[in-house]
């Protein structure tokens, strides 16, 4: 019955990546209560991290939340359904509350609804603000999903993260971006993913690679333009047949963006995040990694001018794409990771190993790994159990999944 259900959820993986990636966008919350608010920095509000509970109203959204703090939002992972809350933030000029704005939304569905927070400066606001406390702090207000009525909530901080989760880091890659397997808010490989993806609780970004005609590395999973990731348009036949210029113009992602090229992803990543990880999956056009060494090069000197410490990491995915890295000698100086076997990985000299999850936990092989240094990333895990499973007995150094809140959410209140 076991393997069954392996194989199940397997056959399921492949049936639902070859159907349609309707986008499913974050809802825009009007931000009334954000209205002549100032601006915090996000130094201050990373004070506000830690574990919270449900403290009084509805019990709908959860009764515990994992509260993380990105560029420029806070958000809550939740003990119910993976259920995610991204915030928007201002200091109100009247009263001293810090008040929050944004939408909640659950990770295996699309059911998602506004919701509006305030901490006051009695609760804890004050302490927030002039000296970074946070043991105090009691957040109000409401939600909603859809035209339904207002629901009340008040969460107040519970206790901070564990030491081990501090000492700790655990690797958490959105896949593709950001996505949930029904109804993405952004689309897969996107710029607009590629911003945004922090909010949702990940450390780092997993994107695909291809080539186009003129040599320019482009972020796109399928060799083709198909209607799975794109609108119907007069274009047809693999990205290596065009200009990138030509694609620029011509093909609209399902959400109406452009594709885009590994350049732009990299400047977003950089400039508009404090992401730490890149994840490039390459697909194994001819002479990838001649075009693609000196955009990673370049990104890495644009993350020194500004103190960015970033790692990208170069996905080793087939015996193709090991023989065209073996014709470009002059990449093996960067991080790169080896979807193969261990063996591989330690032959081709990468500092990461990347199993499949299907491959279970591989304990023994995860032990020799660590001890030459090479970290482990195990890749897609859905399930939410799975996911506790392989946070509790595995010894991965962090997975992907297109569930993100669910790995949050477990990491912090597990350890």
């Amino acid at each position: 019955m076991k393997y069954y259900s392996l194989f199940l959820a397997i056959s399921m993986t492949v049936v639902i990546s070859c159907e349609k990636n309707n986008v499913d966008a974050p809802l825009v919350n009007p931000d009334v209560n954000l209205m002549n608010t100032l601006s915090i920095s996000d130094t201050v509000m990373h004070n506000m991290e830690g574990i919270y509970e449900l403290s009084d109203g509805s019990g709908d959204l959860g009764t515990e939340f994992v509260c993380k703090v990105s560029k420029s939002k806070v958000s809550f992972f939740s003990n119910s359904g993976g259920i995610y809350i991204i915030l928007k933030y201002g200091l109100n000029q009247k009263d001293g509350a810090i008040e929050f704005a944004g939408f909640w939304r659950y990770s295996e569905s699309t059911m998602q609804g506004l919701i509006n927070l305030s901490l006051t400066a009695g609760e804890g606001g004050s302490d927030l603000l002039k000296s970074g406390i946070n043991r105090l702090l009691t957040i109000s207000g409401n939600f909603s999903e859809g035209n339904n009525s207002q629901q009340p909530i008040r969460i107040k901080f519970k206790k901070a993260f564990s030491q081990y989760t501090i000492d700790h880091e655990f690797m958490i890659f959105a896949h593709h971006g950001v996505q949930t397997t029904a109804n993405p808010p952004y689309t897969e490989n996107s710029l607009n993913g590629a911003i945004h993806d922090q909010d949702y609780g990940v450390n780092g970004l997993e994107y695909d690679v291809h080539l186009t005609r003129d040599h320019i590395p482009v972020c796109a999973h399928d060799a083709s333009i198909d209607l799975r990731v794109t609108e119907k348009g007069p274009l047809s036949g693999e990205y290596i047949q065009y200009d990138f210029a030509f694609l620029d113009s011509s093909v609209r992602l399902s959400d109406g963006e452009k594709i885009s090229s590994v350049e732009q992803v990299l400047n977003v990543f950089i400039d508009s995040t404090t992401l730490k990880y890149m994840w490039l999956d390459i697909k194994g056009d001819p002479d990838i990694f001649k075009y693609l060494e000196p955009l990673v090069r370049s990104a890495y000197e644009q993350a020194a001018k500004v103190n960015r410490k970033i790692v990208i990491i170069t996905d080793l995915t087939s015996d193709e794409v090991i023989s065209e890295y073996q014709s470009w000698p002059s990449y093996s100086s960067l991080p790169t990771m080896s979807e193969l076997s261990l063996d591989n990985a330690i032959l081709h000299n990468c500092k990461y190993w990347g199993p499949r999850y299907s491959l279970g936990l591989l304990l023994d092989e995860v032990d020799k790994a660590h001890s030459l240094g090479i970290k482990v990333l195990s890749w897609t895990l859905n399930d939410k159990n799975l996911i506790s499973d392989y946070l509790i007995n595995g010894k991965f150094d962090g997975f992907i999944s297109d569930y993100p809140a669910y790995v949050v959410y477990d990491f912090y209140t597990l350890f």
